[in-house]
Order: structure tokens, then sequence, then C-alpha cells
């Protein structure tokens, strides 16, 4: 082959390399962007399914709500108002049923008015593992009597811990009676039943208890 042959057959083979390269280029961006339109649609799809859970959620809370209230009115014990203590933890304890069977609900908005965290009150009994499986209502027992004074510790032997023995609250004192208002209207007023509540104690929720000073807890 005469060389300037062989430098045509160089040229065109470069100039096919080269736009063989572009061509790569061209395709690696393509897919590129394609990835990340991929990516974008399932981060769109992520959050619609997220959504459409919290709907579903607030819609078998609703059902649920629905059905408590009706199985609480039916029992005819309630007033068109809810206005005192008493009245206000029997429509609970109906409600309660469908809405907050094991009283966790109740515990967590306790915990917010006093302005403690249960578990951690009771290191020793939280090492034993006692609180793992404990429901709402039990939890709410170690609460209030440490809020109360209702609480006696004993050192436990070869160790740093104190273990609790839990006594009687005294429910009678102007505090507790507080207390317990203040709680069972505010759970209420969570579960969507404000509505229901007279109205010196419509109005107010857990995140706005009145100051602590206002409900004095004896051992906090």
């Amino acid at each position: 082959m005469r060389l300037r042959d062989r430098i045509g057959a160089a040229i065109q083979a470069f100039c096919g390399s080269q736009d063989l390269r572009t061509r790569l280029t061209a395709s690696e961006y393509e897919k590129s962007l394609a990835e990340q339109m991929l990516e974008l649609r399932e981060r769109e799809c992520e959050e619609l399914h997220t959504e459409l859970r919290k709907k579903d959620d607030r819609l078998r809370f609703l059902y649920a709500r629905a059905d408590a209230l009706s199985s609480a009115l039916t029992l005819k014990e309630f007033s068109p108002r809810l206005s005192t203590t008493e009245e206000m933890k029997r429509f609970y304890n109906a409600v309660s049923r469908s809405l907050d069977p094991d009283g966790f609900t109740l515990h967590h908005v306790a915990e917010r008015l006093a302005d403690v965290d249960t578990v951690s009150l009771f290191p020793y009994e939280d090492a034993c593992g006692m609180f793992e499986a404990a429901t709402g209502r039990e939890l709410l027992k170690y609460l209030t009597a440490h809020c109360f004074g209702a609480v006696e510790w004993e050192v436990v032997p070869g160790t740093t811990y104190e273990k609790a023995a839990l006594n009687e609250v005294d429910r009678s004192t102007q505090e507790y009676r507080q207390f317990e208002s203040k709680l069972y209207k505010s759970v209420l007023e969570r579960m969507g039943f404000d509505g229901l509540l007279a109205p010196e104690h419509a109005g107010q929720t857990a995140a706005q208890a009145p100051e602590q000073n206002e409900i004095t807890m004896t051992a906090m």
C-alpha cells in the first residue's frame, strides 16, 4: 500500500474512532439522565406510599373513633357534655377499648403533664426488664406513685441500685384531683372528643398544660 493510501486510511480510522467516542459519550450522558429520572420517580413513589399510609392510618383511626363513640353513647350514662372528672373517666374507659386498649395514650399524656420520663425514674426495674412488656396503665401506676410520694425505696444488696415498692396513691388530695382532671381532659382532646367536653373543660391540650407549679406534685 502506498504511503498516501496509508495516510488516508489512518485519517479515516481516526475520524471513525472520534465519532464512536462522541456517540459513546452521548449514550453515557443519556443513561445518566435516565438513571436520575428513575431515582426521582422512585423517590416520588416512596413519598406517595408514605402519604397513602398516613391517610389509611387516619381513616382507620376515624372509623375506630366513630365506633368507640357509638358504643359509648349507647351506654346512656353520659351527659350531653362531660363536666366532671368521673364522667370523663367513664367516657375514656368506654372509648379506650377501641382507641387505647393498652393505655399508652393515657400514659404518654400523663408524662407530658408531669414532665417526666417514667422508665428513667426506676433504673433498677428498667435494668431488670420490667418495663419491656408493660402496658401504658402499668407504667402510669409507677408515674403517679413517683409524682405523689407513694414509693418506698430499698437498696438492692450488693448493688448501688434501689428498688421501688409502690404504695397506694392518696387520690383524695386536691393535687391529685387536679392532675387527674387535666389528664383525662387532655386525653379526650387528643382523641378528638373535645366537642363533648363542657365549656369549662374544653380548649386545652396536654401541650398547653399549665406550669408545673400549678400542679404541686410531691417527690418531683
